[in-house]
């Protein structure tokens, strides 16, 4: 009686799972059609450009072709032997000191105050997030304004506070602090929605087990809530420093795309963009890009094995 009522069961399951069955065995090629568009992309757009780049550093390079000619590593060593090439490369260190610490503490600041679950703190995140969604090129107008010695908002605050006005971007010590103060402004948001979701992350059990031992606020801010925030903040650094070393429309926007005063806001990309497509150097250009990604790759190794040593993985 018992076979008898499974064998209409065991022939419906045999004949249901065959049609999973071809759809798994076609599934290989539907994921392959489904990436294949985005990988197309990237292959036209990102790897095929990278690549070209890379061959154009090691010739002297014409636009049209004519008298191309195989330099070996001579753009690396005039690029290298170029005094505004080590100016530059100072600039965006400062400036990525200036960013990647200020966005950390700001970040952690800013999403502390509003880890709140009240409708008041959603429409603060949302205004938080707001400068981030906007155009670079639009705000940074209204910045120069804001930033104008004259009768920009900023001195006049200053003066207001009974401070001394600054010359804020045409002047060679402030120029870049000023375009760090604009970045993060711009970018400050994005990172705070990060580490509220990290803050969200954090396992309750533990926060309360640290409460019900007697911890204080900032002991369960700083030995607890903290080593576990550690691998979202390390991805902050990642990405603020990845977003520093490679910043170019804010100031190319602030600074009218010269990077002054006397270079005070060239950085490698302006200083790279600026030899490739207002003097028409490409393979000097390309040899400066190639060293660049060096930098970068050995500023992201280093974060990587601090981070291995550091971060805490749950």
């Amino acid at each position: 009686m018992t076979a008898t009522l499974l064998e209409p069961v065991e022939v419906a399951t045999r004949r249901g799972a065959e049609p999973g069955r071809r759809r798994r065995q076609r599934s290989p090629l539907v994921s392959v059609l489904m990436v294949a568009p985005a990988v197309l992309f990237l292959a036209l757009f990102v790897f095929l450009p990278a690549a070209m780049a890379l061959g154009i550093g090691f010739f002297h390079y014409h636009l049209l072709g004519v008298g191309t000619t195989f330099a070996g590593l001579t753009n690396f060593k005039d690029a290298l032997s170029y005094p505004i090439f080590w100016r530059a490369a100072e600039n965006t260190a400062l400036f990525a000191l200036l960013m990647v610490p200020t966005t950390l503490v700001g970040s952690v600041a800013i999403a502390l105050v509003l880890n709140g679950t009240s409708r008041g703190f959603g429409l603060l995140r949302s205004i938080v997030l707001l400068p981030y969604v906007t155009p670079v090129v639009a705000t940074a107008i209204g910045w120069i304004w804001i930033f104008n010695p004259q009768y920009g908002v900023a001195n006049y605050v200053l003066h207001g506070l009974g401070l001394p006005g600054s010359q804020w971007l045409l002047s060679p010590t402030m120029a870049l602090p000023s375009v760090a103060i604009y970045t993060l402004w711009h970018g400050l948001g994005f990172d705070v929605v990060l580490v509220l979701a990290g803050l969200a992350s954090l396992p309750r059990d533990v926060m309360e087990a640290a409460s019900i031992d007697g911890a204080g606020r900032w002991q369960r801010f700083y030995k607890v809530q903290m080593p576990l925030l550690s691998p979202t903040l390390f991805f902050v650094a990642f990405v603020s420093t990845l977003g520093a070393l490679q910043s170019f429309s804010q100031i190319y926007a602030l600074s009218s795309g010269q990077g002054g005063p006397g270079f005070a806001t060239t950085t490698l990309l302006l200083l790279i963009y600026q030899t490739a497509f207002s003097y028409f150097h490409f393979s000097y250009g390309a040899a400066m890009a190639l060293l660049l990604v060096v930098m970068i790759l050995v500023v992201v190794g280093f974060q990587r094995w601090l981070a291995r040593r550091w971060a805490f993985y749950q």
